[in-house]
């Protein structure tokens, strides 16, 4: 589907990606397409390791030389200061997952930065596009719900320790507001109860908005 500001839109290219669920999505501004990698199929294969982009018009999968093991709750954004996609984390095998992986739009690349954050599945990231780092914030390791903040800055994986932090948490949305120069990070879900709670990220400290009115608490929603 389609949303042009007004209504939406249901295209029916020739070809599509399997059904599936956790997947993850970023647009790739330089080269105008959407990028979809992996994800979860009930009726296809299990784990999914595919790489598909779509152009406005037609889904055309990839097939690049390398490609990330399959997984599903990974987080993605795009850095367009380096005209990449950024991946993080998600569920494998069996297990959290804590490797990075870029896409230049030919073949996936795995980076391996002195440090990394702890293996993780639903963690947020967005790319701050004024201080050129991709933020990544929360998820669950398989035993706890995390509030930990990191930065990429396309070489290395910063720590950014703060005073004040959004709770713990999971399956929470993160998307950056250009115009304000902060990431906008809202719901998800701590093991007890939903969330519907604002925080936003200046580079700096995390600020906690007003509540006011807000959509109801949810989580895995898209932002």
């Amino acid at each position: 589907w389609e949303w042009d500001g007004n209504a939406w839109t249901e295209r029916s290219p020739a070809t599509s990606p399997t059904q599936r669920f956790g997947h993850a999505m970023a647009y790739d501004a330089a080269r105008g397409r959407v990028v979809l990698f992996g994800g979860y199929g009930f009726f296809s294969g299990g784990l999914l390791a595919d790489t598909w982009e779509w152009d406005g018009n037609e889904w055309v999968e990839a097939t690049p030389a390398t490609s990330p093991p399959g997984r599903f709750g990974a987080a993605m954004a795009y850095d367009s200061a380096r005209g990449r996609i950024v991946l993080f984390g998600g569920v494998g095998d069996g297990a959290e997952l804590g490797d990075t992986w870029e896409w230049d739009g030919s073949d996936w690349i795995e980076r391996t930065p002195a440090s990394s954050p702890p293996a993780r599945e639903y963690g947020a990231l967005a790319y701050d596009r004024t201080r050129q780092r991709a933020v990544l914030f929360g998820g669950f390791d398989s035993v706890s719900y995390l509030g930990d903040t990191w930065e990429w800055d396309g070489n290395e994986w910063a720590l950014r320790v703060t005073a004040t932090h959004p709770p713990a948490r999971t399956w929470h949305m993160m998307t950056f507001d250009e115009t304000r120069e902060r990431a906008v990070l809202f719901g998800g879900y701590d093991g007890d109860i939903p969330y519907n709670d604002v925080w936003e990220w200046d580079g700096t400290a995390w600020l906690e908005k007003p509540s006011g009115a807000s959509p109801s608490p949810r989580v895995v929603a898209a932002m």
